[in-house]
């Protein structure tokens, strides 16, 4: 196993199962129950579980009570384009990584079903659903050594992909920089998506001056860019626009994003975004 990937595995490890990135998880288990009974409301019993309809024959506050939560299927998507292979604190490629081994070690700890998914234009890697830790030591080693240039992401095959392949209501982790025309409206109204966005603060705002001779780590063409900083104050408003688009689409079908830069605590982030 390589070194990157020795390190986040101890970080990871060490975050996951001192804190509780796992707990914040379990609040989408609510789908995934079994209905029992109906029985009056006590103090301390979970609000969301009232039933508002009995309550309203006037017999006091009721409450639904179901049978043991059922495990949930987490899939874990590594959506794999040529741009993660950039970062001026470390590659976005490795905070991916780190953000795989976070959420497969939370997810495996709550006795949970996980699976992974390495995807561009179609699957380029796939692990099996398991209950096992052996898993992410797996997941971790390939995304870190796993060639991204020359890779850009197709949203609508990966749709297509998962209407396909997964059987059953998920909580999916999309995790990448989301360049590009994204469109998860096919996924969204039958699982609980979350869009992991990982990117550099230079990316966004670039500060460099002069010709240079750049090449497109997506489709490998290259050619000369003179950067001012006119050009640079345009580009940082289309990627502005770009991400304003992004995050109207992922309000309209009840995505839940956040962006995680290659400069922040990973899992302090992360932790932040899914407790919402």
């Amino acid at each position: 196993m390589n070194q990157v990937a020795k390190e986040i595995l101890l970080r990871a490890k060490k975050d996951v199962f001192s804190g509780n990135l796992g707990e914040y998880l379990t609040t989408f288990k609510g789908d995934g129950l079994d209905f029992r009974e109906i029985r009056d409301y006590d103090y301390g019993d979970d609000i969301r579980r009232i039933n508002w309809k009995a309550t309203a024959k006037g017999a006091g506050l009721k409450t639904n009570v179901f049978n043991e939560e059922r495990e949930l299927n987490i899939v874990l998507a590594f959506m794999m384009s040529g741009s993660l292979n950039f970062g001026t604190v470390k590659l976005k490629q490795e905070v991916v990584a780190e953000i795989l081994a976070l959420l497969s070690y939370s997810g495996i700890k709550g006795n949970n079903r996980v699976q992974g998914q390495f995807f561009s234009q179609q699957s380029e890697k796939f692990f099996e659903p398991t209950k096992s830790s052996s898993l992410v030591p797996r997941l971790v080693e390939e995304a870190t050594s796993i060639e991204l240039l020359g890779k850009e992401v197709d949203y609508q095959a990966f749709c297509d992909f998962v209407n396909g392949v997964v059987r059953q209501k998920s909580l999916i982790f999309l995790v990448g920089d989301f360049y590009g025309e994204v469109d998860l409206s096919e996924i969204a109204h039958k699982n609980e998506i979350y869009a992991l966005i990982v990117r550099d603060r230079f990316e966004e705002n670039p500060t460099l001056n002069g010709r240079f001779n750049l090449i497109d780590p997506n489709t490998l063409g290259s050619g000369e860019l003179t950067l001012s900083k006119g050009v640079a104050k345009a580009y940082a408003k289309e990627i502005e626009a770009h991400d304003r688009k992004l995050q109207e689409h992922f309000v309209q079908h009840q995505i839940c994003a956040g962006k995680i830069y290659t400069d922040e605590d990973v899992y302090l982030r992360l932790s932040e975004i899914i407790k919402g």
